[in-house]
């Protein structure tokens, strides 16, 4: 396949093998999972008992252990310059492989915030911390960008960072979109 033809969403590209693989996480919240995984039990103790369990247990336990076990992260393969973001469900990896050709920056974000709680009663703060590190591919002018891993230290993420870019021939860059004439025309009319 010639190279020079190559786009961000190429359809041409169908096999490759991974060198590296992260799973980034769960699908579905904790709280969602814990009550799905407290149904497939009850959908069991259904289908065990017989009667109208055989009708209701088996699409209750399908769901459920669709929903305990979606997962999703990304592949990369190095000798190919593709990477592929997955979903993952019942062990079955579903995404396509894009190229990373037009693709030359690497950068870390935080997302999520930390709350703090203040107790008028109470002897110390409750800390909420919802931070998130992801690590992204971005194409030149930034807009697009795809997730590559994700963590809740920064220091993991930006040493994850440093290591792919060096990997896969990409710049370590800070996230910095380039913003089109017609939106800072609109932000100034705004203001």
């Amino acid at each position: 396949m010639n190279q020079d033809r190559e786009t961000i969403d190429s359809d041409e590209i169908t096999l490759s093998n991974a060198d590296i693989n992260y799973r980034n996480g769960y699908s579905f919240t904790p709280g969602l999972r814990i009550t799905m995984s407290v149904l497939a039990l009850f959908s069991v103790l259904a289908i065990a008992s017989g009667g109208n369990g055989y009708i209701i247990g088996p699409p209750l336990l399908l769901l459920a252990s669709y929903i305990v076990t979606s997962t999703y992260g990304t592949q990369i393969s190095l000798k190919n310059k593709y990477i592929k973001p997955y979903t993952s469900s019942f062990g079955i990896k579903k995404g396509k492989w894009i190229s990373t050709i037009l693709m030359p920056d690497i950068t870390v974000l935080k997302m999520g915030k930390s709350v703090v709680l203040k107790h008028t009663f109470g002897a110390a703060d409750l800390h909420l911390d919802n931070e998130i590190f992801e690590v992204y591919l971005l194409s030149k002018n930034h807009r697009k960008k795809i997730l590559l891993f994700e963590t809740k230290s920064y220091n993991e993420a930006y040493l994850v960072a440093n290591e792919l870019a060096e990997k896969m021939n990409k710049n370590l860059n800070k996230f910095n979109p380039v913003i089109s004439a017609a939106t800072r025309s609109k932000r100034y009319n705004r203001h």
